[in-house]
């Protein structure tokens, strides 16, 4: 037997047998030294790492990850450092690699749900960077496997799945890759024994898609319109019971996204035949059988999301004079299915119904004033509704619709519609969000029937000024919510006095019904150029009623005006401004004055 071959011991051991013992204190002391140091002991780590991790990255197999991910997260900033920079070395070294052992690190039930979130974040932010350098194999293997995870139980990680999806189709899609995705989407959506998440996930992933893909650029959605549609409909119709109506109203509400984003000129045809289909259903609703509370809770919510996706067709095909005649078809039938049910069911069915309504308006034209016989006592139930507020608001903009719309055929409603504003902001309950949509209705009433409003300006104007005293009264405020309402408040109570003034321009009544109220709206516009938290649409507004001043008024705004020196320096700031906006409105204002008497402003 051979014997081993042992190296030979230096000689200067066996000179000096003292001398090994104590290099190897000299040895242990410095290794001490060095393990104690953080650098060392990161740069050994991040060593051994190399080796375990490092090298295996320079093949094609993806790797393990997960507490390089959760060491990202570390409150030790060391171990923050060091996870980081040894995945900033991983990626550089290999990038397909990295997403795709990303996207299986997502994808993952048995991984921690705070590397799953981890690894799908970073996935998402870096498809910017090296998508395109990855080969055809390993985005296939890294789609399949963020679709899969929108199947996922837990939601974090479907929502991050369908993030990166969404990202994934922004960068496709524009070069008609991926095309099969949107039939896996509807597949998910349609198949019967499809878990809930999963269709909840893939609802969030096509509003995601319309968003970040369909909305700058409808034309790609274009060739899905009509699949997804269907996919949606079939989806929402085979939703029932109580505990799912909610995935029902998500249905729903994807289509609207789907509606909206698509382009009309191309989808006419689809988007027309979705009015008379969705007006049938809402008929049905009125033959449905009630034996339940949860029955009328299901009911309730159909009827809401119903009318909702009238609302949104209704916009859309009016956005189009070709497709305004399919709303007028049908507009009998939304008339009389609104008249029958308004009123009747829930708080949020209302508030949908009155918006179709509002809708419709638009769609109709002049030809909705053959509605209004029948629809007044429905406007005059949304208005008196102060407690459920949402419906209040809905209908005082309803009321401002029909007035744009109809003008002057709006005068024999105007008695009972005024007196039901007047008495709702003389209301100390009625929700302070109405008190700006009431005076802007004032204005749009006022515009409509032109002098005819002189017989609401002794109620409606003293309530305009006891509001403007209040807002004026408010300085300094340091809560942002609320100064954004006054902020509002104030636009709307400018707009009202630009609407009253504009009726009453070309009326011989204007001089003596509103010259007794023109010193306190100069004092207004006044107080209001001295708050230095207005905003752009205040100035705005502002501005706009100086000039509606000195055009309805004329030669009588000379006293008014005269050595008001506000007004030149709230002239001046707009048109120094770099708005275009306040830069017109401020030159149109500039010339009013000038007209009304030749004095420098």
């Amino acid at each position: 037997m051979r014997s081993r071959c042992i190296p030979p011991i230096p000689l200067t051991v066996i000179q000096n047998p003292n001398r090994d013992r104590d290099s190897q204190r000299e040895r242990e002391r410095e290794r001490r030294v060095k393990r104690n140091n953080p650098g060392n002991r990161l740069f050994s780590l991040f060593r051994v790492q190399y080796l375990h991790v490092v090298l295996p990255c320079r093949g094609k197999m993806a790797l393990e990850i997960t507490k390089h991910l959760l060491g990202a997260q570390s409150p030790d900033a060391r171990v923050r450092t060091y996870a980081m920079t040894l995945f900033s070395h991983l990626f550089d070294l290999n990038p397909p690699v990295i997403l795709l052992s990303l996207s299986l690190e997502l994808s993952n039930d048995a991984k921690p749900t705070e590397s799953r979130k981890i690894a799908g974040v970073l996935l998402k932010d870096l498809l910017d960077f090296e998508w395109d350098a990855i080969d055809v194999s390993t985005k296939s293997r890294i789609k399949t496997s963020v679709l899969h995870t929108l199947g996922s139980c837990i939601s974090e990680a479907s929502d991050i799945a369908s993030q990166v999806v969404a990202k994934i189709a922004s960068i496709e899609f524009p070069r008609k890759e991926w095309p099969e995705l949107v039939g896996s989407l509807i597949t998910n959506m349609t198949l019967v024994d499809t878990p809930v998440y999963l269709k909840e996930a893939t609802l969030d992933t096509i509003v995601r898609l319309c968003l970040e893909i369909f909305e700058p650029n409808s034309s790609l959605l274009t060739p899905y319109v009509s699949d997804l549609l269907n996919g949606l409909i079939f989806m929402a119709e085979r939703t029932g019971g109580v505990d799912c109506y909610e995935l029902r109203f998500c249905a729903y509400e994807t289509l609207n996204m789907v509606v909206r984003c698509c382009d009309l000129s191309e989808t006419s045809r689809i988007i027309a035949e979705l009015l008379p289909d969705f007006v049938s259903k809402l008929e049905q609703t009125l033959f449905l059988r009630v034996v339940s509370f949860d029955d009328r809770v299901i009911l309730e919510e159909l009827r809401a999301t119903l009318f909702g996706v009238l609302q949104v067709v209704i916009q859309k095909l009016s956005a189009a004079i070709e497709t305004r005649p399919v709303v007028v078809q049908v507009a009998d039938r939304i008339m009389l299915v609104f008249l029958n049910l308004f009123g009747s069911g829930s708080c949020t069915a209302d508030q949908e119904a009155m918006l179709a309504i509002g809708a419709l308006v638009y769609a109709t034209g002049l030809g909705f004033e053959k509605y209004m016989q029948g629809l007044i006592k429905c406007i005059e139930t949304g208005l008196q509704n102060i407690d459920e507020h949402e419906v209040c608001a809905i209908t005082v903009g309803v009321v401002g619709d029909i007035c744009r719309v109809l003008d002057d055929k709006f005068l024999p409603y105007c008695d009972v519609i005024m007196t039901h504003l007047v008495r709702d902001i003389s209301n100390a309950e009625l929700h302070r969000s109405i008190i700006p949509l009431v005076f802007s209705c004032f204005g749009d009433i006022a515009l409509a029937i032109g002098e005819h409003f002189n017989k609401y300006v002794t109620c409606a104007l003293p309530i305009m000024e006891s509001a403007s005293r209040v807002c004026a009264e408010v300085d300094n405020i340091s809560d942002k919510e609320m100064v954004g309402y006054c902020n509002n408040l104030k636009r709307s109570i400018f707009g009202a006095y630009s609407g009253i003034l504009q009726g009453f321009k070309r009326s011989s009544k204007m001089d003596r019904v509103m010259l007794p109220y023109a010193p306190h709206l100069v004092w207004f516009i006044e107080s209001v150029a001295k708050d230095n938290q207005r905003d752009k649409g205040v100035t705005k507004a502002s501005v706009e009623v100086l000039g509606d001043l000195a055009d309805a008024l004329g030669s009588n705004v000379e006293m008014l005006l005269k050595d008001c020196k506000f007004c030149t320096e709230l002239i001046g700031e707009c048109l120094q401004s770099d708005d275009e906006d306040l830069k017109r409105a401020a030159t149109w204002t500039k010339r009013m004055i000038g007209r009304a008497f030749s004095v420098r402003v």
